[in-house]
């Protein structure tokens, strides 16, 4: 499979102009090392220096004298893998960077950080590092990234205003059907993958899933142990498949802890461990009161089917679910590019209404739901009206993702997209 253009390059290469050091946080596997050892350096042709904490001989070394190595190297790029093997390393580059703000150094290295650890580095960047790193999270292949168009993703356009929606629809009637073929078939073996890119390296479905299992194995058996000390693995994989299980739904750590036989803080904590490693992710209800965002339960979501597949088996999520974790995971990747980064959340108020996701930015919200058929009519666009109509100043326009064929209007300004077109089609 050739090297396939990651998005968030671009946001990388003007954070560095700004930064001096620059932290890219995701899973194992997500392509971090790829995106600066080779797409990034091929792009801005600055001689770089690469160290990868994964060597215990390197993390000895730098915990021996690791002032001294950075303070000797050359090049005008350095990059920094699996930072948070080596703790001590944020206060060593603590220590350069204001020693070069000091001495006033005409133009100190370019520090490229990457980690697959996002809450335990965050909180250590606090203490050391604050306001000297920008911070970027990559995420396994978007199915924009995968269908490698140019231009603005369609998600994007149609945020901007209701007259958009319309420009999109009237170019979606004009797209060529072996743009739309390509488009559905990517789109629909991605469903079945996931997106880490060693995936789709894979010649067949038997390697596909060897791959998936071993990454799987690897998490529990080593990378976890990286995070957090867990006294029995067996315990921590149960509560893993009872949450994936789950996905979709909002959190019950009682619920979770009675079927597991622990204790609502063991669950609490493997839950922990689970976000540290971009495994799950918990999506918060919407309220205007802010405070109530954080007091009541989040949904759970764990995002990527190929891992959902061999975590719990092809039938154990129901099509429902899978797909609005899916559709979680494209709007999480979307929204980590957009230069101002909207706010995401569900719906769900003591009446009975619910939607899937809103999209806030700026004062305004667009309610998205999810739907795993191939065939929209007018009453699946009921719950977003009357969201809309409760939310009149801020909310104009609704959409209803599906993995359909038409981009139509089903009701007043609610509008339903193929998932393929909203999340992978640039105009």
């Amino acid at each position: 499979m050739p090297l396939v253009h990651r998005d968030l390059l671009t946001v990388l290469a003007q954070r560095i102009e700004r930064r001096r050091i620059v932290a890219i946080l995701g899973a194992r596997q997500t392509g971090k090392t790829t995106l600066c050892e080779q797409l990034l350096t091929k792009q801005i042709g600055l001689p770089y220096t690469y160290i990868s904490f994964d060597d215990p001989e390197e993390r000895n070394r730098f915990q021996r004298a690791g002032l001294t190595v950075l303070e000797t190297l050359e090049t005008p790029l350095v990059i920094l893998d699996e930072v948070q093997k080596i703790p001590s390393l944020l206060e060593i580059l603590k220590l350069v960077s204001d020693r070069g703000k000091r001495l006033n150094a005409p133009r100190s290295p370019i520090y490229i950080l990457t980690g697959s650890s996002r809450i335990l580095l965050l909180q250590r960047w606090s203490e050391t590092l604050a306001g000297r790193v920008s911070l970027l999270n990559l995420y396994p292949f978007s199915l924009g990234e995968l269908l490698s168009e140019k231009g603005i993703l369609v998600l994007t356009h149609i945020c901007q205003s209701q007259k958009k929606m319309k420009e999109a629809a009237n170019w979606f009637e004009i797209l060529s059907p072996e743009r739309v073929r390509r488009a559905i078939r990517i789109s629909q073996e991605y469903r079945t993958w996931g997106g880490y890119p060693p995936v789709w390296t894979q010649k067949n479905k038997a390697e596909k899933i060897r791959w998936l299992k071993d990454y799987r194995s690897t998490y529990v058996e080593r990378d976890i142990q990286d995070l957090g000390q867990v006294a029995s693995t067996d315990s921590f994989a149960l509560v893993q498949k009872l949450l994936c299980a789950r996905t979709g739904q909002i959190l019950s750590l009682s619920e979770v802890a009675r079927d597991a036989g622990l204790s609502v803080n063991t669950v609490k904590r493997y839950v922990f461990l689970l976000e540290a490693g971009f495994q799950c992710f918990l999506l918060r209800p919407y309220f205007p009161n802010f405070s109530k965002r954080f007091i009541k339960s989040p949904k759970i979501y764990f995002p990527d089917p190929g891992i959902n597949r061999v975590v719990l088996g092809e039938t154990a999520i129901s099509s429902g679910a899978a797909y609005e974790s899916w559709i979680f995971s494209e709007l999480l990747k979307w929204r980590s590019l957009e230069s101002i980064e909207p706010e995401l959340f569900f719906y769900r108020s003591t009446g009975g209404l619910e939607v899937d996701f809103l999209i806030c930015r700026e004062g305004r919200i667009l309610p998205v739901e999810a739907k795993a058929s191939e065939k929209v009519s007018a009453a699946d666009g009921r719950s977003l009206e009357r969201f809309m109509n409760e939310h009149r100043k801020a909310c104009s326009l609704g959409v209803i993702v599906y993995p359909g064929l038409n981009f139509l209007e089903i009701r007043k300004n609610i509008w339903a997209i193929p998932d393929w077109c909203l999340f992978g089609m640039k105009i």
